[in-house]
C-alpha cells in the first residue's frame, strides 16, 4: 500500500491541486497552480476560483458544477481559465468533495491537468475543417458551372436528329456528364 504522505506529495508535484472551503475560498494552491495562474500563493489564499475566471464558461456551466459538488458528488470538466497576466490556460478537472462525519462537505480537492497544447491544437483542427469545407465548396461551385454549361449544351443535340453512332457517343457523354454532376453534388453535400 502507498503511503499517504507520500501519495500526496507525487500528486502535488504531477497536478494543478487546490482545495477550497465549502464556500469555495482557496485555502491551499500548490507551486503548479501558482505557476499556471501566475498568481502568487499568498494572491490565491482567501480568494475563490474567480480570481482565474475566463469568462468562456455560461453560468449555467457553473451552476451544474456547483450542483454536483455540494451534492457530495466527483465533477469533471474542462475548464479554459484566465491567468494574471491574461494568458488562458486549460485544464482537465476533478472536484473531489471531502465530506465530514455528518456527510456535510469539509473541502473540496481540485485536481487539474494542464492540456492547453491539445486544446490549442483542437481548435486548429476545427479552423483547418472549416477552411477546408469553405474551399471544397468554392471548388464544386466553379467545376458545377461548366458541367451546367455541358448539360445544356448536349442538350441541344438531343434535338437534332442523330445516326446510330451519333446518339449512343450523345448517350455516353450525357451520361458521363450526370456522372460528373452527381459527383460534384455529393462533395457540396459533404462539404456542407
Amino acid at each position: 500500500m502507498i503511503e499517504s504522505d507520500f501519495y500526496y506529495s507525487l500528486l502535488d508535484k504531477l497536478s494543478i491541486v487546490a482545495i477550497t472551503d465549502r464556500q469555495g475560498k482557496i485555502v491551499y494552491a500548490n507551486d503548479k497552480f501558482c505557476d499556471i495562474s501566475k498568481y502568487s500563493r499568498e494572491e490565491l489564499l482567501g480568494s475563490t476560483h474567480k480570481i482565474v475566471n475566463s469568462g468562456y464558461h455560461s453560468r449555467s456551466f457553473f451552476i451544474d458544477l456547483w450542483k454536483t459538488i455540494i451534492a457530495g458528488e466527483i465533477w469533471r470538466g474542462e475548464i479554459r481559465n484566465k491567468a494574471k497576466d491574461g494568458s488562458y490556460y486549460w485544464v482537465d478537472t476533478f472536484i473531489v468533495p471531502e465530506m465530514d462525519e455528518d456527510n456535510k462537505v469539509r473541502h473540496y480537492y481540485s485536481i487539474r491537468i494542464d492540456i492547453t497544447k491539445r486544446k490549442l491544437q483542437e481548435f486548429e483542427l476545427l479552423k483547418r475543417k472549416v477552411e477546408l469545407e469553405e474551399i471544397a465548396l468554392m471548388q464544386s461551385h466553379q467545376v458545377r458551372k461548366p458541367v451546367a454549361n455541358l448539360l445544356g449544351l448536349i442538350d441541344l443535340f438531343e434535338k437534332q436528329e442523330l445516326n446510330d453512332l451519333n446518339k449512343t457517343l450523345y448517350q455516353m457523354m450525357k451520361q458521363s456528364i450526370m456522372e460528373l454532376e452527381d459527383s460534384i453534388k455529393d462533395i457540396v453535400e459533404k462539404a456542407e
